[in-house]
């Protein structure tokens, strides 16, 4: 789903989840979702080709912007509290006449389409590869048969910023697209989505329905160019079988249980915790850098910083585990695929794998909640998609405006169906409801306000990139000297970050989009 998680590129996005214990987030959530008919195990993510993550910035509490797995990098969230923003305002549809669409009345919402607004067709575009893709299917043909002059054509894209990307120069962009958090800067400097303020007026949505920071994620230079979905986070599953044989009676939650655990596990054919040498390393690494105390980047977003003494502790700690309880060199998905045969007592890896890899999904007792926190300081990995307008050069069209607010607000008003694919409503309401609550995810949900996402500058995501490569040099034999390879990984980002302000401009549409002649 988040599809942020291996095709993470076009949007990376880390969350450090703090406000509740980690202690007592997850320990006994046995997983009771049923799980989707898609048999693609990879975890849905915006196009891109790197498994990245993207930079948090612990000491700002109001600032958001969520390879070749591909993959969107998410936040870290920590435990500063976000200060409430308020939300833009803007004017509605109303009724409409002599076949032009009117605006109504500022700030109220549309629960119907214009009468004049018929046959309209809403293309809509996401990158949900994984197990949760259906579930976003079913909620866009439920809406369109149940709203009358209005369809949504929802496609997947598997690589979807290099399918915008190309939309956009044939001015094939779909009218409604999903955005990373930590891509919405990078897409509305590239001239991709517009402002949507009006949109979220009519679909009566603003502020007080979302986190302060998840909110501020789709705001780009004092517009709202995206509203936000659902947040998805890094998840601990594991085969209770294997631990209760191990004499555990509860998953681990810190650092002294889980490796007790993993190393009673870990024999004869039975590996304690399976690591791959791709997707999800780098959000693992981005959680427990944030654990020991470090930052991906410094907190205007201008220099890499994860080669920090933190960040040489994270690794260490990486390279150790999988030496100590992980098959080596295990590729993408692999460990999904050894937790689902019985092999492993556990993984750490996106919540939208829960269908995947939990309840009737496997024959065996399985459960999931927050990673044992490793580090002095809690921290998880995460991120969140976001509806966003896309442009288009013959300008706007208020009846598929209309559509998309109405489609907006029935996914918002049915987030606890689409939670039931791993998520985690972006609503307040929602994760407030009885409903959510009765779902074994609803355990992450107080840490989601407390929800911190990199700067809001564009490219950032492709920042990235390197600390990638270097992550998966080390957990593959390739390197050995962590520090140096962290090293040389920041040196690499600075240049990308100072190409990137030379290519973006200082503001949207100051400037045409100028794709890096070379990677540094």
């Amino acid at each position: 789903m988040w599809h942020r998680a291996k095709q993470m590129w076009a949007g990376l996005t880390v969350l450090c989840l703090v406000s509740l214990s980690l202690a007592g987030c997850g320990t006994e959530a046995t997983a009771t979702v049923p799980p989707a008919a898609a048999t693609n195990t990879t975890a849905p993510v915006a196009a891109a080709t790197n498994t990245t993550g993207t930079t948090a910035v612990a000491t700002d509490t109001t600032t958001t912007s969520g390879g070749a797995a591909t993959a969107t990098t998410g936040e870290v969230m920590t435990g500063t509290t976000g200060t409430a923003t308020t939300g833009t305002g803007g004017t509605t549809i109303g009724t409409a006449t002599a076949g032009t669409v009117t605006t109504g009345t500022t700030g109220s919402a549309i629960t119907t389409m214009p009468s004049n607004c018929s046959n309209v067709q809403i293309s809509y575009w996401n990158q949900f590869t994984g197990p949760d893709g259906p579930f976003m299917q079913k909620l866009a043909d439920d809406f369109s048969a149940g709203n009358s002059g209005v369809k949504v054509n929802m496609v997947i894209q598997a690589d979807l910023a290099t399918q915008l990307q190309t939309a956009a120069a044939a001015d094939t962009l779909p009218d409604l697209v999903i955005v990373n958090e930590d891509a919405v800067a990078t897409q509305a400097f590239r001239n991709i989505i517009r402002p949507m303020d009006d949109v979220v007026a009519m679909a009566g949505i603003d502020a007080s329905d979302y986190p302060a920071i998840a909110w501020k994620a789709g705001e780009v230079a004092g517009k709202r160019y995206a509203v936000p979905l659902s947040f998805v986070a890094m998840t601990q599953y594991w085969n209770m079988d294997i631990l209760t044989a191990a004499g555990i009676t509860k998953p681990p939650t810190n650092k002294a249980e889980f490796e007790a655990a993993a190393d009673a596990i870990t024999k004869s054919g039975t590996k304690g915790f399976d690591i791959t040498s791709g997707f999800p390393n780098q959000q693992i690494f981005q959680m427990l850098l944030h654990q020991f105390g470090g930052s991906e980047y410094s907190p205007d977003g201008m220099t890499a910083t994860w080669n920090s003494d933190a960040g040489v502790q994270a690794l260490t700690w990486m390279k150790d585990a999988q030496s100590k309880w992980s098959e080596p060199n295990m590729e993408v998905d692999a460990d999904l695929n050894a937790f689902k045969a019985g092999s492993v007592g556990m993984i750490w890896n996106g919540i939208w794998q829960v269908p995947n890899v939990t309840g009737t999904a496997v024959s065996f007792k399985s459960g999931f909640g927050p990673p044992a926190q490793i580090g002095p300081q809690p921290a998880i990995w995460g991120g969140g998609p976001l509806f966003a307008m896309a442009q288009h050069k013959s300008g706007v069209d208020q009846c598929k405006d209309a559509g998309a607010a109405l489609f907006v607000k029935y996914v918002e008003d049915n987030a606890v169906e689409w939670a039931k694919a791993g998520n985690i409503p972006a609503s307040n309401k929602a994760r407030a409801s009885a409903a959510f609550k009765a779902l074994p995810q609803a355990s992450f949900a107080d840490a989601m306000i407390n929800v911190v996402f990199p700067p809001p500058v564009p490219g950032i995501g492709d920042a990235f990139a390197p600390l990638g490569n270097a992550i998966g040099q080390v957990l593959s034999g390739k390197a050995t000297d962590i520090k140096q390879a962290l090293d040389d990984a920041a040196a690499s980002s600075n240049k990308i970050l100072e190409q990137n302000r030379q290519n973006y401009g200082s503001a949207p549409g100051e400037k045409p989009y100028v794709p890096p002649t070379a990677t540094p």
